[in-house]
């Protein structure tokens, strides 16, 4: 055994502590560590986790406070994932160190994930959907970052303001957090303090690195990273597909809608996955680095709307079964987060290419077409009351909704496929 492999293969095996004096931002052809990849199953998990109690206060008739605790769940699952990512791009040296507050961070997800059900329940009841569980769960996932964070200050001297300020910054943001759990207030001060508290945390660590200098994050690495977290998200569509229609078909049997439903939700998922890959993230990043701050906020809301259609999947699939839920509420169900992700999909375009190509705007609005079509449709023909398959209209404007929604996903694939990369190579040879 050569000396080369030798090294190589005690680095693999052997763990121990290794200096963190900051990665090459430069290096090509760096891809995404096993660890990364187990850290990002556990955040996949906490959103589907989300999306279920989503699908579930939804079928309850609680619509809009299921909706904010979605959100605010959602960011709060995301950021930890995204600040955690942003620091491993810059100073991942997969050690044991790293790897036991990796692993602990993943245990606080998992506690997170417990208070779920009690945070949709307090805002179904009027309450907010901070609570003592998610904020045990939330200090356990955000302080082995700190800890991160200074051991970084401390190796790395060049950017040691930097790495100092993310650490102040999220032992502020985390008491800021603790105090909306553990203080009695008014609901719409809570409310207010969390969006405040959220708006803080995205735009201290932009100001931070501008003004101080930026941190030695890999552009291609965080594109592969963002764009893995997507096909994992996508592959939670398909779960809750799966999950939804096995429960509906072992209660029922087989139907016309479940294959409507069990078709749909893969056509989504498929066309999606299809469309994201369509924009150019890691060629681009890799060119134009300083975009990626902007591109970074576009996956909040995307990742968050891409889990609210697996919950939209499951609120057409407690429709079937329980009946107690009308056509007009599972085609805003499904509608929303389609067209929530396909518009993102437009503006990560836009942000990366610094364009606003105007030729886009019919084709985004095409892609929209179908989805506004279906609530049209769910919005005449279910105006009577909750869904009642044994009406033979109602079947029917079923399959139409659902597979209209279908529809919207398909046509912006086609689209990019025949029109869009064009515009997307005339934006490149402009810029």
């Amino acid at each position: 055994m050569d000396d080369g492999l030798r090294a190589r293969l005690r680095d693999e095996l052997r763990h121990r502590l290794r200096p963190m004096p900051g990665r090459d931002p430069r290096e090509r052809g760096r891809t995404t560590t096993p660890l990364e990849l187990l850290y990002d199953l556990t955040y996949v998990i906490a959103f589907g986790a989300a999306a279920e109690q989503l699908a579930h206060q939804v079928g309850e008739g609680h619509v809009v406070p299921a909706v904010g605790a979605y959100l605010f769940a959602v960011f709060a699952v995301t950021w930890a994932w995204l600040s955690f990512t942003w620091f491993s791009s810059a100073y991942g040296n997969d050690d044991a160190l790293v790897r036991v507050l990796t692993i602990v961070q993943m245990v606080g997800v998992v506690v997170l994930i417990f208070g779920l059900p009690v945070g949709f329940t307090s805002a179904a009841e009027g309450g907010s959907p901070n609570n003592a569980l998610l904020v045990v769960g939330y200090v356990v996932m955000r302080v082995p970052l700190v800890v991160l964070w200074l051991r970084a200050a401390r190796q790395d001297p060049g950017h040691r303001r930097v790495t100092t300020a993310y650490a102040v910054i999220i032992v502020l943001a985390q008491l800021g957090w603790l105090l909306t759990a553990v203080l009695p207030l008014p609901l719409g001060a809570t409310v207010v303090a969390l969006v405040v508290l959220a708006l803080a945390e995205m735009v201290a660590p932009v100001v931070v690195e501008l003004r101080w200098g930026l941190l030695p994050w890999n552009p291609g690495h965080l594109a592969e990273r963002f764009s893995l977290l997507t096909l994992i998200t996508l592959g939670e569509v398909i779960a809750a597909t799966v999950a939804a229609v096995t429960a509906l078909t072992d209660e029922q049997g087989w139907s016309v809608a479940a294959v409507v439903i069990v078709s749909s939700g893969l056509v989504l998922a498929a066309a999606l996955w299809w469309a994201y890959f369509l924009v150019p993230s890691r060629v681009v990043l890799e060119q134009r680095p300083g975009r990626i701050f902007a591109w970074r906020y576009a996956h909040l809301p995307m990742f968050g709307a891409l889990a609210a259609v697996g919950a939209g999947l499951r609120v057409a699939s407690e429709a079937v079964e329980q009946g107690e839920i009308s056509l007009l509420q599972i085609a805003l169900a499904l509608a929303v987060p389609v067209a929530a992700v396909v518009v993102m999909i437009f503006l990560m375009w836009s942000i990366l290419m610094r364009s606003y190509d105007l030729t886009h705007v019919p084709l985004l609005a095409l892609c929209l077409l179908p989805l506004v079509a279906a609530v049209v449709v769910a919005a005449i023909a279910g105006a009577d009351g909750p869904l009642d398959l044994e009406h033979h209209g109602d079947l029917l404007a079923l399959v139409g909704v659902i597979a209209l929604v279908a529809l919207a996903s398909v046509v912006e694939v086609v689209g990019h496929e025949r029109v869009g990369y064009l515009h997307t190579l005339r934006a490149l040879e402009q810029d």
